[in-house]
């Protein structure tokens, strides 16, 4: 059952700048790395919970390893034709047939608080939806309030578990956004 994930775009981000949602391909692991370097170690640690990363060729490998169906990411461009960097990745991996998901957002740090993490969220809620999928679940560090703020107001129901420590526990339900 492959369901076909297209490029989309332009979209016009709130300050103005102008980027491409499209499938992550198995070829963009030199990309990925080249994401993970340029991240804030803030960043870095809001998106993988640890600093420093393992970013190395190996581990971008398993991230690109997508099959687009059950394991779905939409790598964000400059431009679509080019082999530009990667702004930002949201991705999603459903690894049973319970309707649940792995939810994870990153945003390259220039490209961060206008708009970019919504409009990934707000796809791959689309793209879920197709795949008859009802809820995200993730982690997110208690510190993470960019993403806190994000599924808070995503219009989606959320639920947040703390079981102590730093990590937080969501379930985002799904629904055509």
């Amino acid at each position: 059952m492959r369901m076909a994930v297209r490029a989309e775009g332009p979209f016009r981000l709130a300050d103005g700048r102008a980027i491409w949602l499209r499938p992550l391909r198995a070829e963009d692991a030199t990309l990925l790395v080249g994401l993970c370097k340029r991240l804030s170690p803030q960043s870095a640690r809001r998106r993988f919970l640890r600093y420093p990363l393992p970013c190395d060729g190996r581990e971008a490998e398993r991230l690109a390893d997508v099959d687009q169906v059950r394991r779905v990411a939409l790598a964000v461009v400059a431009d679509p034709a080019a082999d530009g960097p990667i702004l930002g990745i949201g991705r999603f991996h459903a690894d049973g047939s319970d309707g649940r998901a792995e939810l994870a957002l990153v945003v390259a740090d220039e490209y961060q608080h206008v708009g970019l993490g919504r409009l990934l969220l707000k796809r791959l809620c689309r793209e879920a939806v197709r795949r008859r999928l009802r809820m995200f679940e993730g982690y997110v560090l208690y510190d993470n309030a960019p993403m806190l703020r994000l599924l808070r107001t995503s219009g989606q129901p959320l639920q947040v578990h703390w079981d102590g420590g730093d990590v937080l526990t969501i379930q985002l339900g799904v629904a055509a956004a």
